[in-house]
């Protein structure tokens, strides 16, 4: 049975009819040769109705940047479109997450999109390339989307180096990240340690000294230069027993929790218990912004 379209008939009925009737017709649809050859539509979408990317290598989006970008949004439009594929009858992001979901918080019924012809190869590259550019993509994250493409486009350290525009070492670099222990990794992706904080605990051989050496960094609020130098010393392991890695959320549920986000433009954490019991909670910055997820909620018009 699959689990996640189970979870999916429960979404209609918490949304509303009106708001889940929402499709991504156009506007406009101008079709035009770009400079490959293949066929580009520029299109009018409604940011709800296109679907994520799920090759998109960013995983956590702050919601303050967001609001930022939403509150630009709001004030000056789309500055630039997003690119979406044809997928079945509906359309599929390849790239502008961010823009998106800022849409839906400003209340956007529509948001500019160009209709290309891409491969399920090039998903995850173009996504993972236009997050580089843009420089703040979290290196687990960045460490993670490396992976996968070397994987599965059986891409050397090398190739990738050359597609992503680094330099073969800041590739190699980024990696080896993925070698620290998973709730190191989590503190990263928190923001708690730096990528700098990250490659110096790498130097040191034993997980349990690795955390030791995290949490004094943390606690004492340690440079990069200072946490190279703890690394090159003894670090005491403690005597308590390995801390639990962080407890992996149930897949099924993170994916409901992210189609809400985009479809209430703001955060939402679903906590469940083993007895099919839970709560939704659902994050708002302001009264007006509350008045807009409950006029989404309802259904209602604004």
């Amino acid at each position: 049975m699959d689990k996640r379209k189970g979870l999916g008939k429960g979404l209609s009925a918490l949304i509303g009819s009106g708001a889940m009737a929402r499709n991504g017709g156009t506007l406009e649809d101008i079709t035009a040769l770009s400079g490959n050859g293949s066929r580009e539509s520029l299109l009018h979408l409604d940011p709800r109705a296109i679907k994520p990317n799920p090759r998109q290598p960013r995983k956590e989006f702050d919601e303050e940047t967001l609001q930022e970008l939403a509150d630009s949004i709001r004030r000056d439009g789309v500055q630039e479109p997003v690119i979406v594929r044809r997928s079945g009858g509906d359309y599929e992001l390849v790239s502008g997450e961010r823009r998106v979901r800022a849409a839906v918080m400003a209340d956007l019924e529509t948001i500019p999109a160009v209709c290309r012809d891409v491969s399920d190869r090039d998903m995850l590259k173009l996504g993972l390339i236009e997050n580089i550019q843009r420089e703040d993509l979290n290196p687990i994250d960045l460490a993670h989307a490396y992976r996968d493409l070397i994987q599965e486009l059986d891409w050397t350290q090398e190739q990738l180096a050359d597609e992503v525009g680094k330099k073969r070492v800041t590739v190699t670099n980024t990696l080896r990240l993925l070698n620290l222990p998973a709730d190191i990794q989590a503190l990263v992706l928190d923001g708690a340690l730096t990528m700098g904080h990250a490659r110096a605990l790498l130097a040191i051989d034993k997980p349990a000294a690795q955390r030791a050496a995290a949490q004094k960094i943390i606690r004492e609020g340690l440079s990069v230069r200072q946490a190279e130098k703890l690394a090159g010393q003894k670090v005491e392991e403690p005597d308590a027993k390995k801390p639990r890695p962080p407890e992996r959320k149930d897949p099924n549920i993170a994916a409901l929790e992210d189609d809400l986000r985009r479809r209430l433009g703001t955060k939402v954490s679903i906590r469940a218990s083993k007895k099919n019991r839970g709560k939704i909670e659902i994050q708002f910055f302001n009264l007006d912004e509350l008045e807009r997820i409950l006029a989404v909620i309802s259904g209602s018009p604004m």
